[in-house]
């Protein structure tokens, strides 16, 4: 078991990061607004849907790192919303994906997309201190909980 505070350096396979996310969406396009119109994220790829799947769209999360989220489009998805009785807080549910953090640069584009997000009606939480970043929370279209977060300018000056 490992305690509180400690780390363990990676063993077996080289993991070098995550290549996607995958997630279901029961309307594709009102996905691709709000990740591509309202949050500014690249579409890096589309498809057609197959006898395996729906339409789907890839999201890039940009950076150091290609991360993707890809929504996969299904009229009856049975989404992992997070429950609106909860508000806009840090409450873990049992076998649920809780929330999906994304990474921005620094306090500037944080304020810049809280701005953004409420001009579009998005509700968000007040900026937080969490650890060593600032961070903020809000609902996607589909319900998913997703996490701003961006370094502590004291802490990094």
């Amino acid at each position: 078991m490992i305690e509180p505070g400690e780390s363990t350096r990676q063993s077996g396979f080289p993991w070098s990061g995550v290549h996607h996310i995958a997630l279901v969406t029961p309307d594709l396009e009102a996905t691709t607004r709000f990740y591509h119109g309202l949050l500014g994220l690249a579409v890096t790829a589309t498809g057609p849907a197959t006898a395996l799947h729906g339409r789907h769209s890839l999201f890039s999360l940009g950076g150091d790192t290609p991360v993707s989220l890809h929504f996969f489009e299904h009229p009856d998805a049975n989404v992992v919303a997070y429950p609106l009785e909860h508000g806009l807080v840090f409450l873990p549910e049992l076998g649920a994906l809780h929330h999906i953090a994304l990474r921005l640069p620094d306090e500037q584009a944080g304020l810049a997309l809280r701005r953004r997000l409420l001009a579009a009606g998005v509700t968000v939480t007040d900026v937080m201190t969490q650890g060593d970043v600032h961070d903020m929370l809000f609902r996607d279209n589909n319900g998913l909980l997703l996490e701003a977060a961006w370094p502590r300018e004291d802490l990094t000056s």
